[in-house]
């Protein structure tokens, strides 16, 4: 427990379509491999559900700012580490910002509260607008925070490469091809089976990459939560970043 004490708390932060209980493995995996207070950010799949009606992020925001206020609270810290999978990468990215988001131009400067922002598997970058994927957030973070945005603050990228996109290949394959063209444009290309290497490896941030890894639990591949090796593998560059100066302080 000492060994706790005086770490930033980690929270991960799930992706499209998920609810929170998914993660409970990689929440126990990550605390082992860390050292760390690990939380998962309680949104559910009736939140992610109204996405799709809404085309708007804005309900999830509330529900990560929250859960950022309470293990901060709870851990009687400064910043927390956020670890965030697929579009939840996307999510954070707009709860760091300044600028106003969405029909109720919610704004929740989250950059105050974060040490770091780690992505597995997030589409940081897009070549299409639209609903389907959630295009559209993620031209909205591509446009107003490009990159690693904020100089002051830790940016790690994580990518699984499992998975080539062929559009006549096997149904993993196939299904690669088809996401990776709605995202990138570009089916014929490496990534972890939804999103491909171009778009998940964020400009200026500490680029990881994974052989053999796909995006989410499946029983043909492992993902970036499967076991404490994979864990770790990505985790060790997290703290090797961590020990880095930034390149700008806020002031």
């Amino acid at each position: 427990m000492s060994d706790i004490i005086g770490k930033e708390p980690i929270l991960i932060v799930g992706g499209f379509g998920s609810n929170y209980s998914l993660y409970n493995q990689l929440q126990q995996l990550l605390g082992q491999v860390s050292g760390r207070v690990v939380k998962v950010a309680p949104i559910t799949l009736f939140e992610w559900s109204g996405v799709i009606a809404s085309d708007s992020y804005g309900a999830l925001l509330r529900v990560l700012d929250l859960a950022v206020r309470d293990i901060l609270a709870e851990q009687h810290a400064r910043k927390v580490i956020l670890v965030a999978h697929s579009a939840g990468g996307v999510l954070c990215r707009i709860y760091l910002g300044d600028q106003p988001y969405g029909p109720r131009r919610l704004v929740y400067n989250g950059f105050n509260h974060v040490s770091a922002l780690v992505t597995l598997g997030t589409p940081h970058t897009t070549t299409r607008l639209g609903r389907q994927g959630g295009l559209n957030q993620i031209a909205f973070v591509q446009a107003r925070y490009p990159g690693a945005y904020w100089r002051f603050m830790h940016y790690i990228s994580v990518m699984g490469r499992g998975i080539y996109g062929v559009q006549q290949g096997q149904p993993p394959e196939r299904g690669a091809w088809q996401s990776y063209a709605m995202i990138d444009g570009s089916g014929e290309q490496w990534g972890d089976g939804v999103v491909p290497l171009t778009a998940g490896l964020l400009e200026g941030s500490r680029k990881v990459i994974i052989p053999g890894l796909r995006h989410d639990p499946r029983p043909d591949l492992p993902w970036y939560g499967t076991n404490a090796a994979i864990v770790r593998g990505w985790w060790e560059q997290v703290e090797l970043a961590l020990r880095e100066p930034t390149q700008g302080q806020r002031t």
